[in-house]
């Protein structure tokens, strides 16, 4: 006979918290609740998977890993990967932002513009491998149409690095820019900030099934559990 008994994985504290800043800040950022759960499990999947491979989890290039760890899974579907995708990158970017913002609102002041995860700052972030955040200071004075190419600063050693953008995504960039400008008055707003009401319409209209995806999540991380290495330290 068949066991119907649904898996099950135990969360640590750091996960917990993860799980509880998606759904508080949710509908902050107009994300339904059901989205949001199905957001926190892929979040928690996507950190199992760093912690395992001893990677740290702040990096595009390890969001990279873990997606083309998910086009080996026949289970997960199209869909379904976009939507981890774009979990990772609502914690990431938009609750991560937030918290920062809340706890240094002079040095972090939010605007009104669109973050499309599955878009360009996705994208973007994925193909030039830069630290989420350093891109989440990006400014639109940073990027050079004319030499096809984004300033990144570090904030901390005070350099700077010049990166050109992928001929793929240039066209993309400008009618992001003009977009910025048409819906900010400010002299130098961020490149990537906040969604506001007028830009809800962006999120994907299909709703997810978070009893399905939670269900799918955990048993690819029981898998990791599987060939973790007992006193791996986790990365940060």
């Amino acid at each position: 006979m068949t066991s119907t008994e649904k898996p099950t994985i135990a969360l640590d504290q750091t996960e917990f918290e993860v799980l509880s800043s998606i759904r508080s800040l949710a509908p902050q950022f107009g994300v339904p609740s059901k989205r949001a759960e199905a957001y926190g499990v892929w979040v928690v999947c996507y950190r199992r998977y760093c912690k395992v491979h001893d990677r740290p989890w702040l990096w595009m290039s390890s969001v990279s890993d873990f997606m083309d760890f998910l086009d080996t899974r026949s289970e997960v579907s199209d869909p379904e990967r976009n939507r981890a995708l774009d979990g990772i990158m609502f914690y990431l970017a938009d609750v991560r932002k937030a918290e920062d913002e809340e706890n240094d609102k002079e040095k972090m002041k939010p605007s009104r513009v669109p973050s499309s995860t599955r878009s360009l700052f996705g994208q973007l972030l994925l193909r030039c491998d830069i630290q989420l955040t350093q891109a989440m200071q990006l400014r639109a004075t940073d990027v050079k149409l004319g030499d096809s190419t984004v300033t990144v600063h570090d904030r901390e050693s005070d350099e700077s690095q010049v990166i050109e953008v992928p001929a793929s995504l240039r066209s993309g960039l400008k009618k992001h820019l003009d977009r910025l400008r048409d819906r900010t008055d400010t002299d130098d707003p961020y490149l990537f900030g906040h969604r506001g009401p007028e830009d809800e319409q962006e999120e994907e209209l299909d709703e997810p099934d978070p009893e399905r995806t939670t269900e799918l999540a955990t048993l690819i991380m029981q898998t990791f559990d599987e060939e973790d290495a007992p006193d791996r330290p986790e990365a940060n």
